[in-house]
């Protein structure tokens, strides 16, 4: 009896089991061939809410952040079964492996990485229902941030080049060695403006200017994304755009508060976000920590994540939650009582996906059970998860490559290319008496001297790079045997004084002055010995990094900063440096613009590097000594002092009167970069003096190599209307052009002057080209510029 009953249960159980098969064979989301949204609606209708909650929360691997810290589901070689049920029982939208930051993970590899990923999507595509895959993200601000991976230069650096066709063809690299590591969704690139450069996060940003950002942010995407169409192929990844919209934080301060008015929202900071929406179909947005119109959280905001990004722009893609931004919803800005109703609010706001880790979002559950928020509301959001998920092709091929990720991450073909970013990257700031390009045969000893000589910078949200070149490696290479390179640090930046990670997002302390003057006296000898001194000075990313606090630790991390001279003891290093009356030059290392007066009136001639990635010391060697002729423009104006601040020059005409005994201009102008050439602009011409709204005129100007070196110029093009009916300022950048001329070598640059660059929002918010004078600007800088006047008819 008991024998027949055992059978009968096995019939049953394979019966069950053949349905079950039958079925699943029928599922129209596992077939490769079905249409995506056809997919997307079978997966729905199979899903309980529970499993659709579950594809808009993430979580992710933290080991360590003060007392804070999230294991890793990986456990040696294998899944962590407590851990990936307890955060994918039901499945899990995405997923990031936070130990591959620098400094956390050193001993990680591309091939353990890959097969992190592969232990953790087995899983869940084995242990749970349905068996979706999970959407691994990273981050790429200026590389892919995954062990091994090439580093390029900081965004401010990429800024500088004034080159989308040049980052577009790095982005391309970045996307390529992100998703062969494993990931088909990036945090970057970051489209705020860097307005106030006491603010820690200035490096994260291509420049102060809407139309640069915009250009060099959409040619970021294009890199990243490839030339979308219903699926995205194996080189590339989605690209998130943020952060939507940090705007101008009061104070210069992470988190601080932007209330400006919906006009300047619109025409500066809400720019770049909607150029590349629209013209460069990003697939991701992320809001901003921030509150903006007058008391508005973005997380909590859905005139702008809806009826801004959505509506009017027709955005169709994830909007994903910046790290912990709803928790912050409760715990910062009380427009919650808790992480649940914080949760909830988000969602209803626009917010599509909570990240790093599943806070809020769980409360989804109870809201649908309890009819505060229909499953209809819900199917949306979680419809685009799965449609990311179905054109990245997860369903077919989830498991990572680890043969192509050893093979592609870090390729040291690869390098070349980061090495010429960095070389763009190089502003000249000065060159008295061309102290530069130094002469290698006129040299015997060479003194370095300066905290940033030997030491790594690599600045925010960046991975660990196959290799790092310091300035004095660069040097003494590039220099050969025949001239001797010493070194004296001279100086700390501050303590601690390393390269940042989150394991020490500690606050950090002035250097001690009885440490201060014992590397001062050391670098005053070494330098003594020396017939040319290069300094290398700046900053670090422990002064100047993204501010964060109340995770875990009793203290907030400081990034921000209430000055712009450099840190610590610098300025008075050089100027003991200088007593010494040899020759010298400086080169800065920094994520921000730091005011420099004091170096000026020193130093003959100085480069700003910003930071350079992995070439850092190769980059600086070529410019030094004449390799690399410096192009680099400056994409932010540099203040003379902290009391000039705001100082970007997208200024009215009613603003920077100037104060008492105080110079109004800048230290250095938006746009300015110096070469060891020079170059001669002939006068401006229109091929149409008068125009009608809707159509274009072309501007055009001739210039010339008229100096003894090929070079690269940047030429720029402002314009200013004459009369508005809104207060418009008093030039804005409309279009730019590099050029690579040689010597006694002239070409004719042209740009546009039509609706697209002469359009503004009127009194009434509506983008109109209005009729009257508006003078067309062409120049090397926003300072050293000369006219044409265009009418536009009535």
């Amino acid at each position: 009896m008991r024998k027949a009953v055992w059978c009968v249960l096995c019939l049953l159980v394979t019966l069950g089991s053949l349905v079950w098969s039958q079925d699943s064979a029928k599922a129209i989301y596992k077939d490769p061939n079905a249409a995506i949204p056809d997919r997307v609606r079978d997966l729905l209708s199979r899903m309980t809410v529970e499993e659709k909650v579950a594809q808009l929360e993430s979580s992710w691997t933290l080991p360590a952040f003060g007392s804070f810290k999230i294991p890793s589901v990986i456990d040696g070689d294998h899944v962590n079964e407590a851990i990936a049920k307890k955060i994918a029982g039901n499945g899990l939208g995405t997923y990031a492996f936070l130990d591959e930051f620098t400094g956390m993970g050193d001993s990680l590899s591309p091939r353990s990485g890959a097969q992190h990923r592969n232990l953790f999507q087995s899983w869940v595509i084995k242990n749970t229902r349905l068996g979706i895959p999970i959407l691994f993200h990273g981050e790429a601000l200026h590389g892919s941030v995954t062990p091994g991976a090439t580093a390029f230069p900081e965004a401010v650096g990429l800024g500088s080049t004034w080159d989308p066709e040049l980052l577009e063809k790095m982005f391309t690299t970045v996307g390529l060695e992100s998703r062969a590591a494993g990931n088909a969704l990036v945090l970057a690139p970051v489209l705020d403006l860097s307005r106030d450069p006491r603010f820690g996060r200035v490096e994260e940003m291509y420049s102060e200017d809407p139309y640069l950002v915009a250009q060099m942010g959409t040619a970021a995407v294009k890199g990243l994304q490839g030339t979308l169409t219903d699926r995205l192929d194996e080189n590339h990844v989605f690209a998130t755009a943020k952060h939507f919209v940090h705007a101008q934080p009061e104070n210069g301060t992470n988190t601080g508060p932007a209330d400006f008015s919906e006009r300047t929202m619109r025409s500066v900071f809400l720019y770049p976000f909607e150029q590349v929406v629209k013209n460069a179909h990003i697939e991701a947005v992320m809001p901003s920590y921030n509150e903006i119109n007058g008391g508005i959280p973005s997380h909590a905001n859905p005139w702008l994540l809806k009826e801004v990004l959505r509506k009017e722009w027709g955005f169709t893609g994830l909007t994903v939650s910046d790290y912990l931004a709803v928790d912050m919803l409760a715990s910062t800005h009380h427009v919650a009582a808790s992480n649940a109703a914080a949760g909830l609010l988000a969602f209803q706001s626009g917010l599509d996906v909570e990240l790093p880790a599943a806070s809020g979002f769980p409360s989804l559950v109870a809201a649908v059970q309890a009819g505060k928020l229909s499953e209809k509301e819900l199917d949306a959001s979680v419809g685009r998860m799965l449609t990311a998920k179905f054109r990245a092709g997860l369903f077919e091929h989830p498991l990572v490559d680890e043969k192509r990720a050893v093979a592609e991450v870090g390729n040291k073909e690869h390098a070349k290319l980061a090495r010429q970013v960095a070389d763009e990257a190089i502003v000249l700031l000065k060159n008295k008496d061309n102290a530069l390009p130094l002469e290698p045969a006129r040299i015997k000893t060479l003194a370095v001297i300066g905290p940033n000589g030997q030491k790594r910078r690599m600045g925010g949200y960046s991975g660990i790079p196959p290799y790092y070149v310091s300035i004095v490696d660069g040097i003494q290479k590039r220099a050969g045997a025949g001239v001797k390179v010493v070194f004296a640090e001279g100086c700390k930046i501050s303590e601690p004084d390393t390269a940042p990670n989150l394991n020490t997002m500690s606050p950090y302390y002035a250097p001690s002055e009885d440490t201060d003057r014992k590397l001062m006296q050391e670098a005053l000898e070494t330098a003594k010995s020396a017939d040319m001194i290069v300094l290398a000075l700046g900053g670090n990313e422990v002064v100047s990094r993204e501010s964060i606090g109340n995770v875990g630790q009793a203290k907030p991390s400081l990034g921000d900063t209430d000055t712009l001279e450099l840190p610590g003891r610098q300025n008075e290093l050089v100027h003991e440096i200088a007593k010494l009356g040899k020759p010298m030059v400086a080169v800065l290392l920094n994520g921000k613009a730091y005011s420099i007066e004091p170096l000026v009136a020193e130093v003959p001639a100085i480069l700003e590097g910003w930071y350079l990635g992995q070439e850092t010391g190769n980059a600086i060697a070529d410019v030094l000594f004449g390799d690399v002729n410096p192009s680099g423009h400056l994409p932010v104006t540099i203040a003379r002092n902290v009391g000039q601040l705001p100082v970007y020059y997208y200024k009215t005409p009613a603003a920077r009167r100037g104060y008492v005994f105080s110079d109004n201009s800048p230290l250095f102008p938006f746009g300015y970069g110096l070469s060891y050439t020079t170059f001669t602009y002939g006068k401006p011409s229109l091929d149409r003096e008068k125009i009608a709204a809707n159509e274009s005129a072309k501007v055009s100007i001739t210039i010339t190599n008229s100096g003894k070196r090929a070079g690269d110029q940047v030429v720029q093009m402002y314009v200013h209307p004459l009369v508005s009916s809104v207060v418009q300022p008093v030039m804005a950048l409309r279009g730019f052009k590099r050029v690579h001329l040689e010597p006694g070598a002239s070409t004719t640059v042209s740009f546009d002057a039509g609706p697209e660059q002469l359009s503004i929002l009127d009194a009434e918010m509506k983008r109109t080209v209005e009729p009257g004078a508006v003078d067309i600007l062409l120049g090397s800088s926003s300072a050293e510029t000369s006219s044409v006047r265009l009418t536009i008819a009535e």
